[in-house]
This record gives C-alpha cells, structure tokens and sequence, in this order.
C-alpha cells in the first residue's frame, strides 16, 4: 500500500507541475502581454477556444521542462533558434520585436521556475523520479553492445 501512495502522490505533483507549466503559464503570459496593450491581443480568451499560440505556448514550456530535467541546456538554444526563424520578419518592426521578446523571455523563465520546483520538490519529498530517469538515460545503463558502438562508432 505504502507504494502505491508513493505514487499518487508522484502523480499529483507532477500533474500540479504540468498545469502550472501550461495553463497558469499561458494565462500569466496573456496578462502581461494585455498589460502591455499590444494592439491584437484582446481581454477575452475566446470561451476557451485552443489557439495556436496558446498550443506553442504548452509545447514550448515542455520542451523546455523535458531540456532541463535531462540537464540539455541547448534545448533552450534549440527554442529560442526556432522562435525566431518562425517569426524573423515580423522582428524587424520594433513593437513586435519588444512583445515577442516579453512573451519568450517570460515562457523561458516560467518553465524554469515550475521545473526547478518540481525537481526540489521530487528530490526532497517526492519519489526521486528525476534521479530515476537520469539513471535510464545514462550511457552505464545501456546494454554492453550499444555502448560499444557507441564509443568505437
């Protein structure tokens, strides 16, 4: 029985995780950019419609989450690379520029502050599920034939 509280109670604080990432992540990063009054982003949020900012939005804060939890700092890289590929020609007009560069660094800093709770938060009273993975992933975890691939290939 003991295991099975160990996990729920993993599970609900990671699901907690993932919704602050984000849910709370995209309604804080709205707010901002509404205070910002940047023409073309309206107070309503549409009765819930999923837009495709509010999509890039989550995918970008996990991809972030999953970098730093595997400790792929050039994830972060990878992202911000993306980013601005996707949006290069609207940079060049100065108010875009300013309300993007708002938007990106509050996203990249939110997902650093959520994900880092959550590692404190699995290392000190949770299951230690990040040391788990970490051990997966690791390359002493591979099995002898790959490795040896790997390092002779």
């Amino acid at each position: 029985m003991n295991g099975l509280l160990q996990g729920l109670h993993a599970l609900a604080y990671t699901l907690l995780a993932l919704v602050l990432l984000t849910e709370l992540g995209n309604a804080l990063c709205r707010r901002m950019l509404i205070r910002m009054r940047r023409p073309g982003v309206s107070d309503s949020s549409a009765d819930g419609a999923f837009s495709a900012g509010r999509l890039i939005g989550w995918l970008e804060r996990l991809v972030l989450a999953v970098g730093l939890l595997s400790n792929s700092w050039e994830i972060l890289a990878a992202v911000i690379a993306l980013k601005t590929v996707a949006r290069f020609k609207e940079l060049d007009q100065r108010d875009f520029a300013e309300y993007f560069l708002v938007g990106s660094l509050f996203s990249i800093l939110w997902a650093i502050v959520v994900t880092g709770a959550w590692m404190l938060y699995d290392q000190h009273w949770g299951i230690g599920m990040r040391a788990t993975l970490m051990d997966w992933l690791s390359v002493s975890s591979l099995p002898p034939l790959i490795e040896t691939a790997k390092v002779g290939g």
